[in-house]
């Protein structure tokens, strides 16, 4: 038992040793002062400074409880009103549980991609869209881009829009 604490101590030292930076010869701790240069002392004069209210229409009042309090200020940024963040936070939780780069390849039409999962039926070329429903507004090049948040927040609002203009519920693409 000796035996091994002597080995720790005589390990420590020699680690604590080895991380010691080595002292240059004449090496003195205070820095040396021109003979002429005096230490004095100074009144700092600073004028208060006012907060800056923040404008009513920047504040985002969140619903309580959400699950996803993260991405609501770009929810917002990306075109979703201050009343649907309720509904679209519970979306975002139950589909990824608030994650970005969630693919669930079983779905049809080669999977759902990103926080909303959205299905790759929007960003596939059809029949009505040659180069695919979100390409056509220029939102992506390809499916892999709805794994950003911005660009699969943003192309969730225009899907919602699509459905609500098409079905009178935006919440439709969502349902289970």
């Amino acid at each position: 038992m000796l035996k091994r604490f002597i080995v720790g101590v005589a390990c420590t030292a020699g680690v604590v040793w080895l991380l010691t930076p080595p002292k240059l010869a004449g090496y003195r701790n205070a820095v040396p002062r021109p003979p002429n240069e005096t230490i004095t002392s100074f009144d700092v004069i600073v004028d208060p400074v006012e907060p800056i209210p923040i404008p009513p229409k920047d504040v985002i009042r969140l619903p309580n409880n959400m699950l996803c309090p993260q991405w609501a200020q770009l929810a917002t940024d990306t075109g979703w009103q201050e009343e649907d963040l309720e509904m679209l936070d519970h979306i975002m939780h139950r589909e990824s549980r608030c994650y970005t780069a969630v693919h669930y390849s079983e779905d049809p039409n080669g999977g759902s991609y990103g926080l909303l999962q959205i299905n790759a039926y929007w960003c596939k070329p059809s029949k009505w869209y040659p180069n695919g429903y979100l390409q056509a507004f220029g939102i992506l090049k390809s499916c892999e881009e709805l794994f950003y948040p911005r660009i699969n927040l943003l192309s969730a609002r225009l899907i919602w829009l699509y459905s609500d203009g098409k079905h009178g519920n935006g919440w439709l693409p969502w349902q289970t």
